[in-house]
């Protein structure tokens, strides 16, 4: 890794893109070009998208570039060059999921999240990659091999949203979104030195693309600054999905910058000691905490406590959703599906009613119990880790992926509904990027942001790239 001064405008954050093209310094034409340079250069090595659309992009760019010499208003995410998971249903671009099944699948509409970020004028260039369906350890014979990590090209990307993570860490996007069932999004953003919100569940609508309960749609972004310009685009109510919550979008991007001196934040140290955090990871968990601190944050020692039942009950019922949705194409299509994908998915058929409902009521007492710690020790966030592992490869063995060890941290948050935020704190073995995690009160994503932009301002960390840049 190294720390330098980059004169390509395209490796500048995505709020300062934003700038050059809102006042013309750059056309949203150059952007594209110079983002697929990038791209044509370091996917072949990289492997994070399964669609790259140039033409497509193009088209956009010049539509944009004309309504700005019109004098028409521009988006707030005007020219902004974004990777999709391809998990996420895009108009007229291919959405594969990294499954055979669905390889020649092309939607004939953009999921509710796709249509706001065009409407903020963001140019859509490709579909990242992902482990099929999401749902399943990567492997060499989905539809697309799995995507390397732009930190260390010997070692994979981690995450279901990995191609996501990797795309935007290389610089070939300004920003991507991924999705986060268990983890999926903070998960691959700590591994590469990204900012990354699961927001509060219902803020940012999944209408168009499937009804789940606990997996959210999530920027993942080199700044904090990028991800409150994000969010502020990707939330709002749907009025036809019904887990949309209808409530005004506070302006996340102009509130972002505030005084958190003084703002409590629970440290559960017991708890994060219990896991098998890799030493890398404890280093840079002392250091982020370190840096609240000198930020004026008051560190609480809380006793954290229902985090392991939380996280199995949020497993157990995304199982049972996720086999409800493939059982009857896995009995006409079983030699469709990957060899792993298909362990995964049966896993769901072993599961009862019975332990759905429970699950569900695991998953209600434990967001009544995180809300109320929170209040009652009034507290802005919890900090822990984003992962106890550095490495995609330690975070996959078998005998501790299928027990979502790697997920400890995250995926209790996702059946609590409660927002999550992982943020870059340092680096690993074989330098490898880790994260740490703030996570708050529902509905309450703007302090997540507010942490996240006093600590990037002061941590630097988003001026880091990988070495395969240099």
């Amino acid at each position: 890794m190294v720390k330098i001064m980059v004169e390509s405008f395209n490796f500048l954050p995505l709020s300062e893109q934003v700038n050059l093209i809102h006042n013309g310094a750059v056309s949203a034409e150059e952007n594209v070009k110079a983002h697929l340079n990038l791209i044509n250069s370091l996917n072949p090595r990289l492997n994070s998208f399964i669609t790259i659309d140039s033409k497509g992009a193009l088209e956009q760019a010049r539509k944009l570039d004309k309504l700005r010499l019109k004098g028409e208003v521009l988006g707030p995410l005007a020219g902004v060059i974004l990777g999709i998971k391809d998990s996420i249903p895009t108009k007229n671009l291919k959405t594969t999921n990294n499954s055979r099944l669905l390889e020649k699948w092309i939607p004939n509409n953009d999921a509710s999240v796709i249509k706001k970020l065009r409407n903020a004028g963001a140019i859509i260039i490709g579909k990242t990659n992902l482990n099929e369906f999401g749902w399943s350890r990567p492997s060499e014979l989905d539809l697309i091999a799995p995507p390397w990590s732009p930190w260390n090209t010997d070692r994979m990307s981690v995450g279901s949203s990995s191609g996501s993570g990797a795309a935007t860490a290389a610089r070939m996007v300004g920003a991507a979104l991924g999705t986060d069932g268990g983890g999926s999004a903070r998960l691959p953003a700590g591994a590469n030195n990204l900012y990354s919100i699961k927001p509060t569940h219902g803020l940012v609508s999944r209408f168009g693309m499937d009804h789940n309960q606990h997996s959210e749609i999530s920027p993942l972004c080199r700044t904090a600054i990028d991800v409150a310009m994000m969010l502020e685009a990707m939330a709002g109510y749907e009025p036809k999905d019904d887990m949309s919550w209808p409530q005004k979008i506070p302006k996340y991007t102009n509130m972002i910058k505030t005084d958190i001196s003084g703002w409590r934040i629970g440290v559960p140290y017991k708890f994060v000691n219990s896991a098998p955090n890799e030493p890398e990871v404890k280093e840079a968990y002392d250091k982020f905490l370190l840096i609240l601190e000198e930020l004026g944050c008051e560190l609480v020692e809380i006793d954290l406590r229902g985090m392991l039942e939380a996280r199995t009950a949020n497993f157990i019922q995304l199982n049972s959703e996720a086999y409800q949705r493939h059982q009857k194409t896995l009995r006409s299509n079983w030699e469709d599906y990957g060899k792993i994908t298909r362990v995964y998915l049966l896993q769901g058929a072993f599961l009862s009613a019975n332990d759905m409902l429970n699950a569900a009521e695991i998953g209600r007492a434990f967001k009544n119990y995180f809300s109320d710690m929170l209040s009652e020790n009034n507290l802005k966030a919890i900090a822990t880790p984003t992962s106890p592992f550095a490495t995609a490869e330690r975070s996959r063995l078998p005998h501790e992926h299928s027990r979502g060890i790697n997920a400890c941290f995250t995926a209790p948050f996702n059946i609590s509904g409660h927002p999550s935020m992982s943020l870059p704190a340092g680096f690993g073995e074989s330098d490898i990027p880790v994260g740490a995690m703030l996570t708050g009160g529902l509905h309450d994503d703007l302090s997540l942001l507010q942490l996240a932009f006093a600590y990037d301002q002061r941590s630097n960390l988003s001026n880091l790239i990988p070495e395969l840049l240099k």
